[in-house]
């Protein structure tokens, strides 16, 4: 699961310039290597792998101990907790699973450890990963700071049930955003019940409701986008971004979201997946390739019958334009801080979390796609989960995020121009210029702003 915006930048110290941490011994003078990661309830699943590479490595390295150390909380707390322990070479953990989204921003501030030179033994890199997986945590230096643990897409999951009242077809293959809207509205109409569409648009969701939410709308427009590759510029303005806001504030004004309590709820993921669409309370969703994990015999909602009562379909273009449909694709690694003392240790142990039987475990566990392809290829990765070849596919039309050190505070002007929608307290051609005049002061100066069509 992919979420949002806090990446603290730290002025440069010896130690932010790639100095080794200080500690490293655990009480019993042994070596020890702190690893951080999140962990939910109803998302335990990095916490099950780490222990059980924790164990791998420990029988291989007798010496060496994994401290593992889990923040309890959702994405935007993790993130908070990781910048603050990465002000300080005494208190940054050697290991920590990172966001693809904020590589570069710590890159930036020097809190990474480029692993290049360890990545050219370990056989498994060039052999199980591909180039475009490869890039996931790649620098502005050409160098990577990352190893790949989960890739992901996004579309649209639909209660079948919610279908059926609502006479509206199964399976269901939406053209435009109107045929969208036109479902919602059925659903309104004939399921009054249940709650016609639900997406990620407010602060508290942070990236998730960036990528989620209005990049998943924004990439389907004609010539929508972020930043510029050309021109190497954020794009300020444009029909895109106005029309990408038009469409979460229709879903509100006509209520066809989630009620405004539960639209800023942290919780509103496990609404979806534990109570609304098992009790068919929700028509559709706008969300990840992972939302059926909650569903397995192993999740946090077991639902045998999900793969009966809901259906998957591709986030379609706006109009539908070339090449149809539209997805987001972002994904976590396993990152090294700058300030590890044992950093051939530390990576020793990255290489285990990685390794095939680890990474299965979780890709099957979390329902996140998997980067490996002996993973991708294991009979036991498409076991009982019908969507997963759908989700993989939609990599043919997936985009990513623009991964610059600005990426972070760019998607935080984004999500006030969503909640403004959510709320209703601002048109989207208001929050379009708010945003639009805030992106000059957030991105370096009005030189690298463009304005679009």
């Amino acid at each position: 699961m992919v979420a949002s915006t806090l990446a603290v930048v730290v002025a440069a110290t010896a130690g932010a310039c790639g100095g080794d941490k200080a500690g490293g011994q655990g009480a019993n003078g042994a070596k020890e290597i702190e690893v951080l990661y999140k962990m939910e309830p109803t998302w335990p699943y990095m916490d099950k792998v780490l222990k059980q590479a924790k164990a791998d490595y420990e029988a291989a390295h007798k010496g060496v101990t994994i401290k593992l150390t889990a923040v309890q909380g959702n994405n935007e707390v993790y993130y908070t907790k990781l910048a603050l322990l990465n002000r300080s070479a005494d208190s940054a953990p050697d290991v920590y699973l990172h966001d693809t989204f904020q590589v570069n921003a710590d890159v930036a501030a020097g809190k990474l450890a480029p692993l290049d030179d360890y990545l050219k033994s370990w056989p498994d890199w060039s052999t199980q990963y591909s180039e475009a997986v490869q890039q996931a945590a790649k620098g502005p230096d050409g160098k990577i700071y990352g190893v790949p643990i989960s890739t992901d897409t996004r579309g649209l999951w639909y209660s079948k049930d919610v279908f059926a009242k609502a006479g509206l077809p199964v399976p269901w293959e939406p053209k435009t955003w109107a045929d969208v809207l036109s479902a919602a509205r059925a659903i309104k109409q004939k399921a009054p019940e249940a709650i016609p569409f639900s997406m990620y648009s407010t602060k508290p969701h942070g990236e998730a409701a960036t990528m989620q939410g209005f990049e998943m709308l924004l990439y389907g427009t004609p010539g929508g986008t972020l930043y510029d590759d050309t021109q190497k510029k954020w794009v300020a303005t444009g029909k895109g971004i106005t029309d990408s806001l038009g469409f979460i504030n229709t879903i509100y004004r006509e209520n066809l979201g989630p009620k405004q309590a539960d639209a800023f709820s942290t919780k509103l993921y496990d609404k979806v997946t534990m109570e609304w669409f098992p009790n068919a309370k929700l028509g559709i969703d706008l969300d990840g390739a992972w939302v059926s994990s909650a569903w397995k015999p192993t999740g946090s909602k077991p639902w045998p019958q999900w793969t009966e009562k809901i259906g998957w379909t591709p986030m379609p273009t706006q109009n539908g334009e070339a090449p149809g449909a539209v997805s987001m694709s972002g994904g976590w690694v396993m990152a090294m801080s700058s300030y590890a003392k044992d950093k051939k240790d530390a990576f020793d142990f990255i290489s285990v979390v990685t390794d095939k039987k680890n990474t299965l475990t979780y890709s099957v566990g979390s329902g996140d796609l998997a980067p490996r392809k002996d993973v991708a290829a294991d009979p036991s990765y498409t076991a009982g989960n019908p969507a997963v070849k759908f989700w993989t596919d939609l990599a043919s039309v997936t985009h990513y995020r623009p991964a610059y050190e600005v990426y972070p505070k760019v998607s935080a002007e984004v999500q006030k121009a969503m909640e403004a929608m959510t709320t209703g307290s601002k048109t989207p051609e208001a929050a379009a210029k708010e945003y639009a005049d805030a992106l000059p002061a957030v991105v370096g100066g009005p030189d690298k702003v463009l304005a679009g069509s």
